[in-house]
C-alpha cells in the first residue's frame, strides 16, 4: 500500500508504474514467506490457503491497475 501511495503522490503516470511493479514484487515476497511458514509448520494448510488466495486476488488487482495505467489517462499531469 505504501509503494502505491508513494507512486500516486508523484502525479505522473510514468512515475506511478514502477511503484506498482515494486508492489507486485513485494507481494511475491509475502507469498513466498507464506509458503515457507507453511512448510516449516508455522502455519497450517488451513491458515495458509486463505492468505495465499488473498495474495492471488491482490496480484490480479495490481495487474489490472498496471494495465489501466498503461491504457487510460487517470492521473493529472499525464
Amino acid at each position: 500500500m505504501s509503494n502505491i501511495a508513494e507512486g500516486f503522490g508523484r502525479y505522473s503516470r510514468p512515475e506511478v508504474r514502477p511503484f506498482v511493479t515494486i508492489t507486485r514484487g513485494s507481494l511475491a515476497e509475502v507469498q513466498s514467506q507464506l509458503y515457507l511458514a507453511r512448510d516449516l509448520d508455522y502455519l497450517t494448510e488451513a491458515d495458509h490457503r486463505p492468505l495465499n488466495t488473498r495474495c492471488i486476488e491482490l496480484d490480479r488487482m495490481l495487474a489490472a491497475l498496471r494495465t489501466t495505467l498503461d491504457r487510460d489517462r487517470i492521473l493529472p499531469g499525464t
